[in-house]
């Protein structure tokens, strides 16, 4: 019985960690399993405690000899209860939260705990009792699994009044969605065509159905014009969920890339999730910088499709073109205008935004003056001065390959020799199969930049140590441990690129 109780307070401990893991990760069946692995491959102590465990907890199953099958039950739940050894349970502002999809799930974890805890007491088996913190992660997976259909009932209600407001109300909607810079650029839309429309844009990344259902149920009123909905994905079908009830009149798609080919595997699959906003739509706003969106613009029918881009070159609707510092303006070929552009500003996504504005029917002497006023989106390559004279560039947000890459030109700019630079970097994740070769790739570019790459945590260390092994690479392993290297070594001058900031559910 000693064992039994030992076990289930370390379930109970387990399940703290794991419930904020399946928090974290948005309730994804089998998010807990991907992250107790990666931390059992990439982070010591884990790399031995998680075989260690998996050991005991077989010696103890196999119950040959009772104390050595007791011993080895009170090391595996001690074991599962400290695994993964430095992931907090409770943290600022990455704590558990106890919203009422939480509470729902952990009853049903406690419900197949107790189960399993009663099927093994049954059978007279204490020492398996063990053994059960162990799975606590394949647990909370089954539970989320368990808990989709009831979620997704729940959910059915918020966004059937979500609907019915619409339908009320008939705001004209913008839709947004790519692999990155989807957010600026729907910041960019509401900013551009506020004052002319009355207009609301879904808050942060509120990008998912739920986020879009509850942006209409708090927000849109009946002074409502226009919706701007971010819309994201993690597979096929999704964006054409809510498409099919949000009913976009202006559909942008801002890039493809190797985010969320972790769940999504190719690039072909990303593609095809996100031109599911194009289904139905007026007028397709495309970034045509990307050859695979200058592809879709090509095959696009049944909407007008405005292409967006950089770099002058014909067939273009909207065009902003940047020299030295001063960007141009043009409509179908024409100058409309210029700016000065702050540095960091994403480009093609103000394009896009502009053609956005245009299309709806902002008039263009109204919107063109608007473009001096954007500023670039918190946490995506901000740039500023600490108090101590030091240049950061703030791109912790959403770090991508193409952001990274335009991040640490900033900094080249920004910084001139001799002063020093430096790039401190978890690495970029989510991207599959393409992970290890782009944070080597980037890593690669941090050394061409004559930077001091500082590689935080364990997630992409050896793709970014391979990558950077000509350079100056220093190894942190926390962020906190990455600003105190910065205080100490950086002076007046000298710059720091900081890349991506990863949940501390991540080793």
């Amino acid at each position: 019985m000693v064992i039994a109780l030992i076990a289930v307070a370390a379930m109970v401990i387990a399940d703290f960690r794991w419930l904020r893991v399946t928090q974290r990760e948005h309730y994804i069946p089998g998010a807990c399993l991907r992250v107790a692995l990666r931390w059992s491959r990439r982070r010591p102590p884990d790399q031995v405690l998680a075989p260690g465990i998996g050991v005991a907890a077989m010696l103890a199953l196999a119950g040959w000899w009772p104390a050595v099958a007791a011993g080895a039950a009170l090391v595996a739940a001690a074991g599962a209860a400290a695994f993964p050894v430095p992931m907090p349970l409770l943290r600022g502002q990455q704590r558990l939260v106890g919203t009422p999809r939480l509470r729902r799930l952990a009853v049903i974890c406690a419900l197949l705990e107790a189960l399993a805890v009663g099927a093994a007491l049954g059978l007279h088996r204490s020492a398996a009792v063990g053994t059960l913190a162990v799975l606590v992660p394949v647990v909370v997976d089954g539970a989320a699994l368990i808990a989709g259909p009831v979620e997704a009932r729940l959910a059915g209600r918020y966004r059937a009044k979500a609907q019915a407001t619409l339908a009320r109300i008939s705001p004209r909607v913008i839709a947004v969605t790519g692999s990155y810079g989807k957010t600026s650029t729907k910041n960019h839309v509401r900013d551009l065509i506020s004052g002319v429309f009355n207009v609301v844009a879904s808050p942060a990344s509120w990008n998912n159905a739920a986020g879009l259902a509850r942006t209409v149920n708090e927000h849109v009123d009946p002074d409502t014009q226009v919706l701007v909905a971010e819309m994201g994905t993690y597979g096929l079908g999704e964006i054409r969920a809510m498409c099919s009830w949000v009913k976009p009149e202006i559909g942008i798609i801002t890039a493809i890339g190797p985010m969320h080919l972790e769940r999504m595997n190719t690039l072909e699959t990303v593609t095809q999730a996100k031109s599911e906003l194009l289904e139905g739509v007026r007028v397709a706003i495309l970034n045509v910088d990307d050859e695979r969106l200058a592809q879709i613009a090509d095959a696009t029918a049944g909407a007008e499709v405005w292409r967006c881009g950089t770099r002058r070159q014909p067939g273009l609707d909207v065009s902003l073109e940047r020299d030295d510092g001063v960007v141009t303006i043009r409509y179908q070929g024409a100058v409309i205008g210029s700016f000065t552009s702050p540095p960091g500003l994403h480009l093609v996504n103000v394009a896009c935004a502009l053609a956005a504005a245009l299309a709806i029917g902002v008039p263009a002497a109204k919107v063109v003056p608007r473009l001096g006023d954007l500023s670039v989106p918190a946490h995506r390559a901000a740039q500023g001065v600490s108090d101590s004279g030091l240049v950061v560039i703030d791109d912790t947000y959403n770090s991508n390959p193409s952001g990274a890459r335009h991040a640490l030109e900033l900094l080249e700019l920004a910084v001139p020799g001799p002063h020093r630079r430096a790039v401190v970097t978890p690495g970029m994740v989510e991207l599959g199969p393409a992970q290890d070769d782009e944070n080597r790739a980037f890593a690669e570019a941090v050394v061409k930049a004559d930077a001091v790459l500082v590689v935080v945590g364990w997630t992409n260390r050896r793709a970014l140590v391979a990558g950077g092994r000509h350079g100056q690479i220093v190894r942190v392993p926390s962020r906190a441990a990455a600003r105190e290297w910065v205080r100490s070594e950086l002076t007046a001058g000298d710059g720091v690129l900081w890349e991506n900031d990863l949940p501390n559910h991540y080793p």
